[in-house]
């Protein structure tokens, strides 16, 4: 980093991007326009949040987009990703060859220069970050990301995904052989049900329907599992039917829908960019169709259809479910940053410290998480049955 560095802030999700190249940078397709404006605009507008994109220039030649936002957390003003809960992959759009230019003080350095650039906050608090970019065409390889190395930056998790290495027939053979003998019988009992159609929607009129079914089928099983139902919130609801009619510049919004004599019984909306599938929600029906593993036979159905296009890779993105490691071969580190900006960020910093103390207690203390749980309005987590006397759905 010897060149003259200068911050841009923009307010506006479309002005910010009309000043640099998207194509040229390497990022993922939630650092998208489309992506970033659906949330701004439902979630965003919602939560009160103020987007704040930073265009970091060297020698007046944009390296990075870095898309955060402003908000208000009760009573402390908060830097974040903007994009929020809907987002997996928190990042910035950055020049390929300026960011493997980077090294350890350079890396600390760029994020003085953008620090410095921020607004008035009490606390900075970016999480989801991924250890690499995707790169955009004509460039080898995954790119690294500057803002994961940034001082303080923790590895918090791991997003996982599947290689997409030859044909359907070739990636399963990577599978156990017992995974395996179970999809079949899987298939075959679900074809004994009825006639089975997957069908697969690019089109916004292609799209309404999956994602009605979808939505349904999710909402269900979040209150199944005691948790709140996300499309109750009118601002969740209308970023996925916005969301729906978006154009991605490099990719598109994709929509899956499997039916049983014409029965809807499960729904998936994901993305599709630089020959990555994005897998990102995926509904499935209860009642009768538990036992038909409809959850995961719609994944092997996904992953046939994009190995049929030739896709790069298969991102299960974050979560650590257990139901992954059947499929998954690679991983990707995700990490994390707080920082205090005020001493009343310092102040709830470190009571945010002591609270995931108790909670890694709770943990371990099944009373003491019931008593939390029952604290938050939830209901509390029954022990679990002696083996053999209780299987969870065979779903997903």
């Amino acid at each position: 980093m010897t060149g003259l560095f200068t911050v841009e802030t923009h307010r506006d999700v479309a002005a910010a991007f009309a000043k640099v190249r998207p194509a040229t940078m390497a990022g993922y397709a939630f650092q998208s326009e489309p992506w970033l404006a659906c949330y701004a605009d439902t979630i965003g507008l919602a939560a009160g949040e103020e987007p704040l994109l930073l265009i970091l220039r060297e020698d007046g030649i944009a390296r990075m987009l870095v898309p955060l936002s402003l908000s208000r957390r009760g009573s402390l003003r908060t830097i974040t990703f903007l994009g929020g809960r809907v987002t997996d992959y928190n990042a910035p759009l950055c020049d390929p060859a300026f960011a493997s230019g980077l090294d350890g003080p350079a890396t600390a350095r760029l994020w003085q220069i953008l620090r410095a650039a921020l607004p008035p906050h009490d606390v900075l608090d970016v999480t989801k970050m991924p250890a690499t970019l995707d790169p955009p065409d004509g460039v080898a390889g995954p790119v690294p990301n500057p803002l994961a190395r940034m001082p303080g930056a923790k590895l918090v998790g791991l997003a996982q995904a599947l290689a997409i290495n030859g044909d359907y027939e070739a990636v399963c053979a990577k599978f156990s052989t017992s995974f395996n003998a179970r999809q079949r019988r899987s298939w075959r009992k679900l074809r004994g049900r009825g006639a089975v159609e997957f069908t697969v929607a690019e089109t916004q009129a292609g799209l309404a329907p999956i994602i009605s079914a979808m939505q349904g089928m999710k909402s269900r099983r979040w209150l199944e599992t005691g948790n709140a139902d996300a499309f109750a919130d009118p601002a969740f609801r209308a970023f996925y039917d916005r969301i729906a009619t978006a154009t991605l510049p490099e990719g598109h919004v994709h929509g899956d829908l499997m039916r049983v004599d014409g029965v809807p019984v499960a729904a998936h909306l994901g993305l599709v960019q630089r020959g990555r599938f994005y897998y990102l929600m995926l509904g499935w029906e209860a009642g009768e169709w538990r036992a038909f593993a409809t959850g995961r036979l719609m994944l092997d159905a996904m992953l046939r259809w994009a190995c049929g296009e030739r896709l790069a890779l298969f991102d299960f993105t974050v979560g650590d479910e257990p139901y992954k490691q059947d499929w998954v071969d690679t991983d990707l580190p995700l990490f994390a940053c707080e920082a205090a900006a005020s001493a009343r960020g310092r102040a709830a910093l470190g009571a945010r410290a002591v609270k995931r103390g108790l909670r890694r207690r709770a943990k371990r203390v099944l009373w003491l998480r019931n008593a939390i749980r029952r604290l938050n309005g939830r209901p509390p987590i029954q022990e679990p049955a002696p083996s053999g006397q209780h299987k969870a759905p065979d779903s997903a």
